[in-house]
């Protein structure tokens, strides 16, 4: 029994020696180092893959002719209306709010 205790000291006083020897430091600097690499590389992949979501979302409004339904709408509403919604600038917010909800399920669909 004696033994099991000189063995459970001599453990934790080497690790007491292995954090105090600066090897525990340079171990968590070195692991610090490798997370922020590590995670840079991640962020830039997001970025490139986000890039390209949002280059198919431009194609697929491009190719769904989606602006020339906005314009034949917008041509079929009373001049006053018209008017303030252009004021109010609702034809470029449902452009930015559709441009935003394809890219949305472009980047669902690519796991972003």
């Amino acid at each position: 029994m004696e033994t099991f205790f000189t063995d459970v000291m001599t453990f934790f006083n080497e690790l007491l020696a292995f954090k105090n020897s600066g090897l525990y430091t340079f171990v968590s600097d070195l692991l610090v180092q490798l997370y922020f690499k590590l995670y840079g590389l991640v962020l830039n992949i997001k970025i490139f893959f986000m890039l390209i979501a949002w280059d198919i979302a431009k194609q697929m409004i491009v190719n769904m002719n989606i602006s020339q339904y906005l314009s034949l709408a917008w041509g079929s509403i009373d001049s006053k209306v018209l008017n303030m919604a252009t004021f109010f600038r609702i034809p470029e917010s449902i452009n930015i709010l559709l441009s935003a909800r394809i890219t949305r399920y472009v980047m669902a669909t690519l796991g972003i």
